[in-house]
This record gives C-alpha cells, structure tokens and sequence, in this order.
C-alpha cells in the first residue's frame, strides 16, 4: 500500500514517515499527528461516537465498520449522543419538552439500527460497548472533563470560534435558516461541548491503557485539540485520527 509519504508499507507503517496513511482492509487510517500514532498502532481501545441524521452511517456501513474495528482494536465502545442532541433541538427552536421527544425518538431509531449492524456482524464482544451519552454523565472522569472544557470555552477564543462555526454548519444541515444569535449558537455548541471530554480523556472515562477517537472526515474541533492550538489538552495516552472506507 501506499502511505501519505509515497512509501510502499505494510498495515503497521514504515519507519521515518511521520503520521502515516494506512490502508488495512477495506479502511484507511490517518493519525492526525505523529504523536497520535503509536496509540493506533498499539489499537488498544477505540470510541466510535455515531452522529444522528447522519446519512453516511446507514445498515451496511455500520455492519463492515463495527466489524473492521473489532478486528482491529482489543476494545470498541461506541457512543451515541442522545442527551447532547437535545442542545441541538433546542438551538434549532423546539421547547424543551419537545426537543426531548425529538432527541429520543431519533436516537431510538439510530440505537436499533446500531445494534441490527453489529449483530449481524456477530455482535459486541464481551469486552465492547454501546453506550447513549447520558450513561456516561455520572462517570466521574467525564464530568470533570466536561466542567474543564466548559471553562476553556470562555477563556479561548479559537475554541469558541471553531464551535461555533461548526454549530452553524450543524444549524443550516437541519434546515435552520432563521437569525443566528449568540444565544442559539451557544445552545447548539453544547452537543459538541459534550463530546469534547471524549477527545481528552476517554482512555481514562473507558479505563482504557491509551484510546483513539476517529471520524470519517476531518474533524475542526478534534484537529485543533491536537494539534496544541487550544487551552485543552489531550492526554498523551490519546489519540484522533480519521478513518474512511477505501471505497
């Protein structure tokens, strides 16, 4: 295979590339920095956070990803951002009520489909994990991760900014197309507020030697955590890389 270097390598990389593009079965694997590397390498434990109204995790997709990733990492939790979607209801105008009534029935559907896939893949190993946001807000790790990422939104302004824009793109995705406040921004930026104590410190929220995040495409928010342009910072023991099919 060819990696982003030009060298031809094996699934493990070659030696003096950097980051590396890997290519390993029907996926490839880009560590967004040298760093993150060895945690790939190492595939000790993977988060795979699945995005609702998201048409790229459709049956099959989810069945050969869940599948590849078992193959590849000891341990696979996934997480599905019920509690978080609320914030994005709310943003996008629904009452509080209502935006629950919303928020779960989508993550309902997506939970089914999520566990249709993988089943039929032969399902989670002892060892994995499907897991909705909510069951992970008592975990004492997450919590104190989150309270630190709140604080670092109102001292860093290249946090805010990459959330915010990231909220309006979510916004104008669901076909808001109303004034955007500072106030409804704000809402909207509270989904990704709650996923962020995941690219810090989900190693230690999963109990995990090291951990890697991933998306299938890049990432702003993920990307400006580690590459050191943010207040926060992820512990060595995790990693972000982005992960596309090869097809």
């Amino acid at each position: 295979m060819t990696t982003a270097c030009g060298s031809v390598v094996d699934g493990m990389g070659s030696p003096g590339c950097g980051r590396g593009l890997f290519t390993v079965g029907s996926f490839t694997v880009e560590p967004f920095t040298e760093a993150c590397r060895p945690v790939w390498e190492r595939r000790q434990h993977v988060v795979f956070g699945i995005s609702p109204g998201n048409s790229y995790f459709h049956v099959a997709r989810l069945t050969e990803l869940l599948g590849w990733l078992c193959a590849e990492f000891a341990r696979v939790d996934v997480v599905i951002p019920d509690s978080a979607l609320e914030h994005t209801y709310r943003a996008l105008g629904y009452d509080p009520q209502r935006a629950a009534k919303k928020a779960r029935g989508e993550i309902n559907v997506l939970c089914n489909r999520v566990a249709r896939a993988w089943e039929s893949g032969g399902g989670p190993r002892p060892t994995d994990g499907l897991h909705r946001m909510s069951e992970l807000e008592s975990n004492d790790v997450y919590r104190e991760k989150l309270a630190e990422c709140e604080r670092a939104l109102d001292e860093d302004s290249a946090l805010w900014d990459t959330c915010a824009d990231m909220s309006r793109e979510v916004l104008a995705a669901r076909g808001y197309d109303g004034p955007l406040t500072v106030e409804r921004i704000e809402r909207a930026m509270r989904y990704l507020v709650a996923e962020l104590p995941f690219f810090l410190a989900s190693a230690d929220i999963f109990g995990a030697p090291s951990s890697l995040n991933f998306y299938h495409r890049p990432l702003p928010l993920a990307e400006l955590v580690f590459a050191g342009k943010s207040l926060l910072q992820a512990s060595p023991r995790q990693a972000y890389a982005t992960i596309r099919p090869t097809r």
